[in-house]
């Protein structure tokens, strides 16, 4: 057994034991987010071009835009700035996830939470609080679980009806995320004003650092985030079991950052970076994590970031021409077909990933091949007990199982590099297929629809 293929099966086997279940989860509205950088003026004198690619982003199907991050926590936009980023993300129907500083008072958090709770077109739901407050040991837990307290509570006094999550961390760091969810400074079963202090839990996740290789993106990055995943799943649920929330007040989680790196080595297609092809399968793993276990929302960093090499995390590539990425298109095939339910799906090829999902009328299942050289005859089983006793029959190198009842068989073949969307009816009957691999990418074609 390779080390790789070990390595996947622990990471399945964590996964089973926090969640408990790999049955079919219903997929958040909210689930395919983004993060709303990078605008001119936004930090030091670093030149954005986000005001011209709102039309690209609605077409990725984005639901979801989060006003956080460092620059934001340090340099909070003014008003006028403000409101024409609401307007902006709510012109294109996401809804925005508003960041309040960890550095406001707490008269500056209730004028905020006062102005942007009024009923007007402005109004904000969903908001956190602070940004990577332990990154470099700025912050002591001490000085978290204090600011937390603090702010929530001002929020609270001037809204019981909005949703906060907590806490924005750079990574899962485990001994602090205990303590405050469900441990020694809990903050998940206290109270204010009538309603929970705060409503979910979320933190950041770049696996890869400044060296790394392409069988860490396809294996133990992944691996990594569903790891975090798990774990956080895990002290949630012990949570809620303490504090007897359950139905609308269990608690939530969200990924609000996450990409390959946090530090891109390059802009190449062919490599394994935030702006590879790779990249945007990597990021639709990740959006699959988010489905299995029921995330509130996954909000990769970021939609556009090109004046340095290191930060380009964006989906949206150089100007003038600003073509779409892999991780644009990745994403915008799965929130245009990959809604309603997660479907749980295997196969038997290590680098190849599966993602299935399920309404009343269709399934659909993305098939991404990561392997750089080899193509795959496959078989789509339509359930994965199918045949079981049956004299054996010979299959093509790639078997692909869904969860559930149908005898049919799907026979097709997924070159290298490359990922297929396919869209069936509950019988299996083929109704769309899509496919996309680096070839296009090289070329700014977008995915090719069959």
């Amino acid at each position: 057994m390779c080390k790789y293929r070990k390595m996947k099966i622990i990471a399945v086997l964590s996964l089973m034991f926090f969640s408990g279940s790999l049955f079919s989860q219903p997929i958040s509205q909210y689930l395919y987010g983004q993060n709303h950088w990078m605008a001119t003026g936004d930090e030091d004198d670093r030149t954005g071009y986000i005001d011209q690619l709102w039309p690209q982003v609605k077409q990725s199907g984005v639901t979801m835009v989060r006003i956080g991050g460092n620059a934001y926590e340090r340099n909070f936009p003014d008003r006028a700035k403000l409101n024409a980023m609401i307007d902006n993300i709510k012109g294109i129907g996401a809804e925005p996830l508003l960041q309040v500083p960890r550095f406001f008072t707490d008269l500056q958090a209730k004028e905020l939470v006062e102005y942007y709770t009024e009923d007007n077109s402005r109004k904000v739901q969903f908001w956190s609080v602070g940004n990577e407050p332990r990154l470099h040991d700025e912050d002591t837990l001490d000085q978290v679980h204090s600011f937390l307290l603090r702010l929530t509570k001002a929020m609270r006094d001037v809204s019981t009806d909005i949703t906060i999550f907590a806490y924005d961390e750079a990574w899962l760091r485990m001994p602090d995320y205990e303590e405050l969810i469900g441990g020694v400074r809990d903050i998940t079963g206290l109270k204010h004003n009538g309603a929970w202090l705060i409503d979910g839990v979320t933190f950041h996740s770049y696996p890869n650092g400044e060296e790394f290789t392409r069988d860490d993106v396809v294996f133990s990055a992944p691996q990594g985030v569903a790891g975090s995943i798990a774990a956080l799943v895990g002290l949630i649920s012990k949570a809620n079991e303490k504090h007897s929330r359950s139905g609308k007040d269990a608690l939530m989680w969200g990924l609000t950052e996450f990409n390959v790196t946090y530090k891109n080595p390059d802009r190449e297609v062919t490599g394994y970076g935030n702006t590879s092809f790779l990249g945007g399968q990597f990021m639709a793993e990740v959006f699959g994590f988010g489905m299995q276990y029921q995330a509130k929302m996954m909000n990769p960093w970021c939609i556009n970031e090109v004046d340095r090499v290191a930060t380009d995390f964006g989906y949206l590539g150089m100007p003038s021409e600003f073509h779409p990425r892999s991780t644009y298109y990745h994403m915008q095939m799965m929130s245009e077909h990959m809604l309603d339910e997660f479907l749980p799906s295997k196969n038997n090829q290590d680098y190849v990933k599966t993602i299935a999902t399920s309404s009343k009328k269709r399934i659909a299942l993305l098939i991404m091949n990561q392997d750089q050289n080899k193509d795959f005859d496959f078989v789509v089983n339509f359930s994965s007990g199918i045949n079981k006793g049956a004299k054996a029959e010979v299959s093509p190198p790639l078997v692909i199982e869904l969860e559930g009842k149908s005898s049919k068989k799907f026979l097709g073949k997924i070159p290298a590099q490359s990922s297929a969307l396919y869209v069936f009816n509950k019988k299996g009957k083929l109704k769309k297929h899509i496919s996309y691999g680096v070839k296009e990418n090289l070329k700014h074609l977008p995915p090719l629809v069959n």
